[in-house]
């Protein structure tokens, strides 16, 4: 079981201070909110795409590294900045990519285990999208996977788990 500890409002399940300093390298914090690329409103912005390889890979691993090696055959990345953390996630598995325009480009969904990977989860908007494209491709979603779950416990879907590295409510203050 792994450690979870708090700084302000965000929990991080990590159990040493690099990944805790990389999460917090990358938090922007604004005086008033601001309107994220989701088109939500925040006063806090993870800007994960300064993540360099090495941090991504101890991140991937902390967010996903309790999953069994069999849980899943491959990985869909949510365009643009989930497709960096979803091969960090893959571990060698395939990688596709759910583009701008909904489609899935990569491999062949059908009858696979897929985990869907985002940089950060907020109201789980294109993650649903996601989940809704790979079944109706004939793929099994067993989970989604992100670097910063901000959802707070929304229901995105019944039986998907969400495996982070972090988590903190929709607007950490």
């Amino acid at each position: 079981m792994v450690a979870s500890f708090t700084i302000g409002s965000i929990l991080f399940g990590m159990t040493d201070d690099t990944n805790k300093r990389i999460l917090e390298r990358i938090k922007i914090k604004y005086s008033e909110p601001r309107e994220l690329p989701n088109g939500e409103l925040s006063r806090t912005f993870f800007d994960c795409i300064q993540l360099t390889p090495n941090e991504l890979s101890r991140i991937a691993s902390q967010a996903v590294g309790d999953i069994p090696v069999n849980a899943f055959d491959l990985v869909i990345g949510i365009a643009y900045t989930g497709v960096f953390f979803a091969a960090a996630v893959a571990g060698g598995r395939q990688v596709g990519i759910l583009r701008l325009d909904g489609q899935i480009s990569g491999p062949d969904v059908r009858g696979k285990k897929v985990l869907i990977a985002d940089d950060v989860i907020f109201k789980g908007k294109r993650a649903k999208e996601a989940i809704a494209k790979v079944e109706a491709a004939g793929g099994n979603v067993v989970g989604l996977a992100c670097i910063v779950d901000r959802s707070h416990d929304l229901s995105l879907s019944k039986n998907v788990p969400i495996y982070s590295a972090a988590q903190c409510g929709s607007d950490d203050d």
